[in-house]
């Protein structure tokens, strides 16, 4: 066999086994990809959550002190914000349930749900949060946070509390005679946390009738006043229970009372980040999704298989055609003409 076809012959053994590593790719990356189709997720260790998410609905929640797009939004609005937030953000496998207080206790409304499964009717829930749910117009946060513990029991599974209010009594409280725990709940016995809502510069409180509509604002001879003044306020300062800013002091000592913590909401993140503080995940066995590991490695296979080749000097492209190329005894005849 001359030099020539030998070589052409080796040319078309370099070709053919290229296609039948091509066809191996492409075989193997069919495999993957109807792998990633049938595998079932599995039951792995992760990280989850599981609230009870208290809405304070009492009026001054209607104080309008945050600001969304630019435009003015109550605190209760602004709450509700951030935690739409924080379900985003949330990973499979967690609980959220929703409470509202008023008066001076708290009801639940949902028991906590899966927040993936049921992420639009958590959304479609929330919205519907609002005043025209209060049925008294007083405001007991203490005994509103010891109704909480209680709900808390009641739904099992401990989960976290998770109280959004800006802490007016109303009426204040009077420090001789402070709300006493129920005998049914301990401090401590739920891990929990007090959000504190609203500003610091204390705004008129607004009025609204049983359909939700603003119809002016609390005066002072309405609202029950503490006539002895604030805790810590200077001397002849006015009552001003009709007023309302965040009462972060009395959140603060409430909060250790009952064994929770405090923080303020300042942010949409701040409530996204409160969730999902590490110290309040538990270690749960989810069902996982790991097809997406055999798609990625079928369509790094495809990659492989269909990456443009660079031809350098003579060399052929590895999918162009073999030709075979003049024999011998026809070459050298032209050799010799010259």
């Amino acid at each position: 066999m001359s030099r020539h076809k030998l070589w052409n012959h080796v040319r078309a053994r370099a070709a053919a086994l290229r296609l039948d590593a091509d066809s191996l790719l492409i075989a193997l990356a069919a495999m993957l990809l109807m792998v990633s189709a049938l595998l079932p997720p599995l039951s792995l260790p992760r990280s989850t959550y599981d609230y009870i998410v208290v809405f304070d609905i009492s009026q001054s929640m209607g104080v309008e002190d945050y600001e969304l797009d630019g435009a003015p939004v109550s605190r209760l609005e602004f709450a509700r914000a951030a935690t739409r937030k924080a379900l985003r953000d949330l990973p499979c496998g967690s609980r959220v349930g929703w409470a509202v207080f008023a008066e001076y206790r708290t009801l639940l409304l949902l028991s906590p749900i899966e927040v993936c499964d049921n992420y639009n009717d958590l959304l479609a829930s929330i919205d519907n949060i609002d005043g025209r749910m209060r049925w008294g117009n007083a405001s007991e946060i203490t005994k509103g946070v010891f109704w909480s513990m209680r709900v808390a029991k009641e739904a099992g599974g401990a989960p976290t509390l998770l109280f959004l209010t800006d802490g007016q009594e109303a009426p204040p409280l009077d420090p001789s005679r402070p709300p006493e725990m129920f005998d049914d709940v301990k401090p401590g016995e739920f891990t929990g946390r007090l959000m504190g809502v609203g500003g610091d510069t204390p705004r008129r409180i607004p009025k609204v009738d049983e359909e939700g509509r603003r119809i002016g604002y609390w005066h002072s001879y309405e609202v029950l006043q503490r006539f002895g003044g604030e805790p810590g306020a200077a001397p002849g300062t006015q009552p001003r229970e009709h007023l309302s800013s965040l009462r972060e002091g009395h959140l603060r000592q409430l909060a250790q009372e009952v064994g929770f913590d405090y923080r303020r909401l300042t942010t949409l993140q701040s409530m996204s980040d409160a969730m999902r503080e590490p110290r309040f995940a538990r270690r749960t066995r989810q069902p996982t999704d790991v097809g997406w590991m055999a798609a990625a490695l079928a369509l790094l296979l495809l990659v492989i298989r269909f990456r443009p080749a660079l031809a350098t000097g003579d060399r052929a492209h590895p999918r162009a055609p073999v030709r075979e190329g003049p024999t011998a005894s026809a070459a050298a005849p032209a050799a010799v003409s010259g």
